[in-house]
């Protein structure tokens, strides 16, 4: 029915990440995570006499903590390091899903498994069990992006 093209290059996963933020589990530091490793560290140190264990829990936590702080720069690296990147996405968007193919790998997305569709202000985020799947406007005409928001009131 609609047929897109576009390339995955670092400008389309820097826009994937920033769209898609809002609907992943990663958007929010752990701060429990944070607090227990802290504490922990502090009773090995002070409690246990283990400074080693102690130094070592508390700098797992200072770690969690850069993680959060360069989580969009590290996913942005290690997709470009995949083979798909710099290859040309092909998405065929008809009534029972979205497929995209790209000469490594080839996939379906049926509009039964999609739980959410967000529009966002650069594309559409299709929230589904698990995992997302973002789609820029730029990649796809006006009667697509059209088509696959009607899919969104369908599920309302």
């Amino acid at each position: 029915m609609f047929r897109c093209e576009f390339t995955l290059d670092k400008n389309y996963f820097r826009e994937c990440f920033d769209q898609s933020l809002p609907y992943s589990n990663v958007s929010k530091p752990k701060y429990a995570l944070v607090a227990f490793l802290f504490i922990l560290g502090c009773v090995a140190i002070y409690g246990l006499d283990n400074a080693y264990l102690g130094n070592f829990l508390i700098l797992l936590a200072v770690l969690e903590c850069i993680a959060h702080y360069y989580r969009r720069p590290w996913w942005v690296a290690r997709q470009m390091v995949t083979r798909a990147s710099g290859s040309k996405i092909t998405l065929e968007i008809d009534e029972q899903g979205i497929t995209a193919t790209n000469p490594y790998k080839s996939y379906q997305i049926r509009w039964e498994d999609v739980n959410e569709i967000a529009e966002t202000e650069l594309g559409v985020v299709l929230v589904r069990a698990g995992t997302n799947q973002y789609i820029s406007k730029e990649a796809m005409s006006k009667d697509a992006l059209n088509f696959i928001l009607s899919k969104k009131n369908s599920h309302d």
